[in-house]
């Protein structure tokens, strides 16, 4: 017998009668990221292996297979498709989100609430070590909605070359995540150095950020000092000065210091990670499975995929640079999770999958291969984990980074902001032009929303 997991309708065997009768559960099963994080759903196949193993011994006459998808670009894309689906009782059965859209899912019905299933159920023992922080970026209004399946930190890359020609020593070189990490060196240092290294010809951009709407515009926010949400009223908030300050910034990198393309908002992707590999740019802000990402595509021109030894002379990397001298530089962490279609005909057999491939060996498979960090402290005991020398490098990291709110209508606010940052790079808006469009913008689509000066 074959069963989907979202409606299928079983087919009869063509073994005979007295043959024992097995049920195949098909999960279809889909992930977002890069492609180094395509572990996210090959780790659910060979996790299948072993829970139909375990069903074997239990006399569980089911078992389970999984078609899986991993889809590397246009996430909001990703997530309306799936939404389209459910609503005609489909759409892919487990599914890896970032934790920020645990609001929106949830409000919607899109996904199962699973406190159930990891209290009372016998697979909740393979979650258990999860690290308390990550549960809390899986809930929303106090209920578990997704199974942490990674975390990482937004970081500044640096091109050690670049940098080298600028007369930095060695030594300089190798202080500078330590001097970031002090507030000893901002972003005005970083941006002041950006433009040595552009009016000189060095690097032909001072500074790169992602093209598209994301998690990188919201830690800047916090940078400023800014506050995103109430947890007293469960609001998000709309700090005006924070934001100014993070208009103010970007506007100066692409039309005053001209360290950073006016057109950084429509550039592709690859364009952007093929002129970071080939030293076409000083500073990057980027993440940390970034590093794992350009050891498994080739984007540079002439080495195609990268060596870490390659890497490490011609690349650095550290936190996001305070905004003022003596002050904390910051990092976000987007934790991405696994949930569990509405619709799905066999949850429990979802949660013993989803749980078994939470397991340390696989967890630090993923984290090594797709540069991100592990969910638990067992994780990070594993000999593979362990011995990976940028995993142990930027694990501190963790003590300064922040999350997103998880609020349902938060996806409207970090859109308007992209918008508004995008309008000032581009050269549309002046800073303040733009902060009175994002406010208005924000007051007419969201409603739980403050506003403080």
């Amino acid at each position: 017998m074959v069963l989907s997991g979202c409606g299928g309708r079983p087919e009869e065997s063509a073994e005979p009668a007295t043959a024992p009768v097995t049920e195949t559960v098909v999960f279809e099963v889909e992930s977002y990221g890069s492609p180094a994080d395509a572990t996210r759903v090959t780790n659910l196949e060979e996790a299948a292996q072993e829970l139909n193993e375990i069903l074997q011994e239990k006399g569980d006459n089911r078992r389970v297979e999984v078609k899986a998808n991993h889809v590397s670009s246009g996430y909001d894309e990703y997530n309306q498709k799936f939404m389209l689906a459910h609503k005609t009782g489909a759409g892919a059965d487990i599914r890896t989100i970032s934790h920020s859209d645990i609001a929106m899912m949830a409000e919607g019905g899109y996904i199962l609430e699973l406190d159930d299933y990891i209290n009372d159920s016998e697979w909740g023992k393979y979650v258990k070590d999860i690290y308390p922080n990550l549960w809390d970026a899986a809930k929303w209004k106090s209920k578990i909605y997704g199974i942490p399946q990674d975390t990482e930190a937004r970081t500044v890359y640096f091109r050690k070359d670049i940098l080298r020609k600028l007369g930095w020593s060695e030594e300089d070189i190798s202080e500078l995540p330590e001097k970031i990490e002090k507030g000893q060196f901002t972003l005005d240092d970083m941006t002041s150095i950006a433009k040595e290294a552009v009016d000189k010809g060095f690097a032909k951009a001072g500074i790169y950020h992602r093209p598209n709407n994301g998690a990188f515009f919201p830690a800047m926010v916090y940078n400023f000092g800014g506050k995103l949400f109430n947890q007293e009223t469960n609001k998000l908030v709309f700090d005006r000065k924070a934001i100014k300050d993070t208009l103010d910034y970007f506007y100066k990198l692409a039309q005053v210091d001209k360290v950073l393309p006016t057109g950084m908002t429509s550039m592709e992707w690859r364009q952007i990670h093929q002129n970071w590999v080939e030293g076409h740019v000083l500073f990057w802000y980027g993440g940390t499975w970034h590093w794992a990402e350009y050891q498994e595509v080739e984007y540079h021109g002439e080495l195609g995929k990268l060596t870490e030894d390659y890497m490490f002379e011609n690349m650095g990397y550290a936190l996001i640079p305070a905004a003022s001298k003596g002050g904390k530089p910051v990092t976000l962490s987007q934790p991405y999770v696994y949930v569990i279609n509405s619709n799905t005909e066999h949850p429990d057999l979802a949660f013993a999958l989803v749980a078994i491939s939470s397991q340390p060996k696989y967890n630090a498979k993923h984290a090594v291969g797709s540069g991100h960090l592990v969910i638990s402290p067992l994780a990070a005991e594993e000999p593979l984990y362990k011995e990976n020398t940028f995993l142990s490098d930027v694990q501190y990291m963790l003590d300064y980074t922040k999350l997103q709110p998880n609020h349902h209508e938060f996806g409207k606010f970090t859109s308007a902001l992209f918008k508004a940052i995008q309008s000032v790079e581009i050269g549309e808006y002046d800073p303040e032009k733009a902060l009175n469009w994002l406010e208005e913008q924000v007051k007419n689509d969201i409603d739980e929303i403050e506003f403080i000066d």
